[in-house]
């Protein structure tokens, strides 16, 4: 009797692979502090009141929208999708590959943009 170990390995690996990945979906922590809201990790996906906070985020795969008027934006990673209401002339950082911000403020904020295929732009 011939038993193909192959065959029976990938019945058993490709179920538990999917399982690894949809809990890989969302890792890290968000922390809502009384200063700063701090976001890490992977696969984040939600909107947070802001209330004049500052925002650090770092990590790949975001999508987060920030209600309210935040204080500042330090953004690092890869694959970020971000909405953010921002105080006027607010520092907004951002650094990485393949960043999206999309801000709105009733000033200017002052950006500073380092990597590549990163895109910071004002919502109309």
């Amino acid at each position: 009797m011939d038993i193909n170990l192959v065959g029976c390995a990938g019945m058993v690996v490709v179920p538990m692979l999917a399982a690894v990945l949809s809990m890989a979906a969302q890792v890290g922590v968000v922390e809502e502090g009384r200063d700063t809201i701090s976001v890490t990790g992977v696969g984040h996906e939600r909107t947070i009141d802001c209330q004049g906070r500052a925002v650090a985020i770092a990590g790949t795969g975001h999508r987060l929208t920030f209600t309210g008027t935040c204080a500042s934006l330090d953004l690092t990673g890869s694959d970020n999708r971000i909405t953010i209401t921002l105080a006027p002339n607010a520092p907004v950082n951002v650094q990485g590959t393949g960043q999206t911000v999309r801000w709105s403020s009733s000033g200017r904020v002052r950006q500073s943009v380092v990597g590549y295929g990163n895109s910071v732009s004002q919502q109309r």
